[in-house]
């Protein structure tokens, strides 16, 4: 259980607590009943009684009274409702939005990773639209500038069209400006009802656009995540898809992925950097991210009703009533 779980735990109906303080007590009753040594106190001085008793071996097996001090407190925390978490449904999910942050500078034409740093960057975004299953997603595109590709839509064909469009070349300036693309982010999502992510695509910010997304984790309850592309070493750029610009690369090379930047950056925005990997680890690794924020802000609104979690202990309280099936396994009351 996650710490916010802890802070939310709780119980529906916490009266039917009032069993177990009621159980334990009858737990010693019949416990005092079913000790001779105890019945024969009255009679027999204390004394006396200990060169009397026998020890026997009858406290190896389970007693039908202490089975029912068991079933007893099972069943009252079941009936006290359990519960840290808010009901989650299909429609709530659905309406979290998604905005992917895509850097179009000429680095992420690097052929580090196969076909280049920027197809596999589409890809992942792919596996993502898939993962989401018709969610609502926007596209902002950045370099020097941002510009919002496609505003937030549930039509995955669209997105695709777009996508195969999108290169280097069609970017009015020179540069790389990731807080114009939180920026215009938060625009996007500042009309939204529900909590939203922010995810860059990106293979280094910059250090100094750390007060930017310190700011935005401030003052926003939409989450920030960074998908890390490119290796530790120098690549040369796809040229031919660079639209004849060379954008100030030098011999047409791309420097490798600044993670210091990015840990950076992250850190400030309150997450953790994520890497490109060849499986789905990292796509798993987002949508994780996207659920828990998800939950978090779900759990903070009033007009949610509380999942009542006391179900579960319905199959450990069944095991112990069929045990009562068994030939003279009674609790004698009197």
């Amino acid at each position: 259980m996650s710490e916010l779980a802890l802070e939310n735990f709780h119980f529906l109906r916490p009266w039917w607590l009032l069993v177990i303080p009621f159980a334990v007590w009858l737990y010693f009753i019949l416990r005092r009943r079913f000790n001779a040594a105890d019945q024969w106190k009255s009679v027999i001085q204390s004394d006396l009684l200990q060169h009397l008793t026998v020890a026997g071996s009858s406290d190896k097996f389970i007693r039908p009274y202490q089975l029912l001090t068991v079933a007893l407190t099972l069943a009252s925390v079941a009936l006290a409702g359990p519960t840290w978490q808010r009901v989650i449904t299909p429609f709530t999910q659905d309406k979290s939005p998604f905005i992917i942050a895509l850097q179009m500078t000429p680095t992420m034409l690097a052929t580090d990773q196969q076909p280049t740093r920027l197809e596999r960057a589409k890809q992942k975004i792919r596996d993502l639209l898939d993962k989401r299953q018709g969610a609502r997603t926007a596209v902002v595109a950045y370099a020097g500038s941002a510009h919002p590709v496609l505003p937030l839509t549930d039509d995955v064909g669209l997105i695709e069209i777009y996508l195969e469009s999108m290169l280097p070349g069609v970017m009015p300036l020179d540069g790389n400006d990731p807080a114009a693309a939180l920026s215009l982010a938060e625009n996007m999502l500042a009309t939204e009802d529900a909590v939203g992510t922010i995810l860059f695509m990106t293979d280094g910010i910059d250090r100094t656009a750390s007060d930017s997304f310190a700011e935005h984790a401030a003052k926003s309850a939409d989450q920030v995540l960074f998908l890390g592309f490119g290796d530790d070493a120098e690549s040369p750029i796809k040229s031919d898809e660079a639209g004849g610009r060379s954008f100030g690369l030098i011999d047409g090379i791309a420097p490798p992925i600044d993670r210091a930047g990015l840990d950076a950056v992250a850190s400030a925005s309150g997450t953790s950097l994520v890497m490109v990997t060849p499986d789905d680890a990292d796509v798993d690794a987002i949508m994780r991210r996207i659920s828990t924020n998800l939950v978090s802000s779900i759990d903070e609104d009033e007009n949610l009703q509380w999942r009542d979690f006391g179900y579960y202990l319905i199959w450990p309280l069944m095991f112990l009533v069929l045990l009562w099936s068994r030939r003279g396994w009674t609790v004698r009351w009197l």
